[in-house]
């Protein structure tokens, strides 16, 4: 614990130096963490302006500094209370409560390296909103696949899960498969743009289909492009949902052993029908 704070401490100074000598108010208060986003901005601007070498110095020198601000603010205003503290992760330091882990030097890896689509507001509202969940537990044995780099994993950790993830949305994948032994959780998409579909086996071996849905868009009617790294398509509205709906559902597909209980959690519809159509099944 005392390596955890040591490292904690020496990145605390860097950017208090930073913010003295910027004259700018990083005071770990929630308001602090748009204004931290804004100079994440500029970072990312240098980044993407200069060379692929110089890049990688700047992100060496300030991602973890970044990181444990935004975990540091975190902890200050919410988390801690909630049980989260700092652990270190393969010597990474993490915000982690049992089962539960957040990475803020990840996330602020992202920021900097992809630009906005990973904004730090995001992030700080879906730790937040884990925090406030009954404390994370796996019921569920999943097995990963990435199509395009053709990596199958057997019984994944959910701690390990985000990394797979940002394959898909920072474009280095098309799509992502959780499987189990009753069925499926994929989705596509890129940035903040996903559609993701499950399937429940039946012991009789049949099956259903459920789309997940954006709940406050129900009832639109018009449709929204979703990209991957090779195509684009035009799907309804309300069966396009955010990243941070998309941790949700992943985080409750491993949560929930059992498929009933999976659903109650995520808002969906049943479409069935339509995919049996699609597949020929039915006429």
């Amino acid at each position: 614990m005392d390596l955890i704070r040591i490292k904690i401490e020496r990145m605390e100074q860097q950017i208090s130096d930073y913010a003295k000598a910027h004259h700018v108010a990083l005071d770990y208060t929630a308001q602090s963490i748009e204004v931290l986003d804004e100079i994440m901005e500029t970072f990312y601007e240098r980044v993407n302006q200069c060379s692929e070498e110089e890049g990688d110095e700047i992100l060496t020198e300030w991602v973890a500094c970044f990181g444990v601000y935004i975990g540091e603010t975190l902890l200050r205003v919410h988390l801690s209370e909630k049980g989260f503290a700092w652990a270190l992760n393969k010597e990474r330091p993490v915000l982690q409560r049992g089962n539960d882990r957040l990475d803020p030097i990840c996330q602020a890896y992202s920021r900097i390296r992809y630009g906005c689509a990973f904004d730090i507001g995001t992030f700080y509202q879906m730790a937040v909103w884990t925090a406030d969940q009954t404390p994370f537990s796996a019921e569920r044995a999943v097995d990963v696949e990435l199509v395009e780099s053709e990596y199958h994993e057997k019984n994944v950790l959910y701690e390990d899960i985000e990394t797979l993830l940002l394959a898909v949305v920072n474009g280095e994948e098309e799509y992502m498969i959780l499987r189990s032994k009753d069925g499926f959780l994929q989705f596509f998409g890129m940035n903040d743009k996903f559609v993701a579909e499950t399937r429940v086996n039946l012991p009789d071996g049949d099956f259903r289909m459920y789309s997940i849905i954006n709940k406050e868009r129900k009832q639109a009617m018009d449709k929204i492009t979703v990209h991957t790294m090779l195509d684009k398509s035009e799907v309804p509205a309300r069966e396009v949902i955010s990243l941070e709906m998309l941790r949700a559902a992943v985080r409750a597909y491993y949560s929930n052993g059992h498929y009933g209980s999976f659903l109650k959690q995520i808002p969906h519809i049943d479409t069935t029908e339509q995919t049996k159509r699609y597949m020929g099944l039915i006429k």
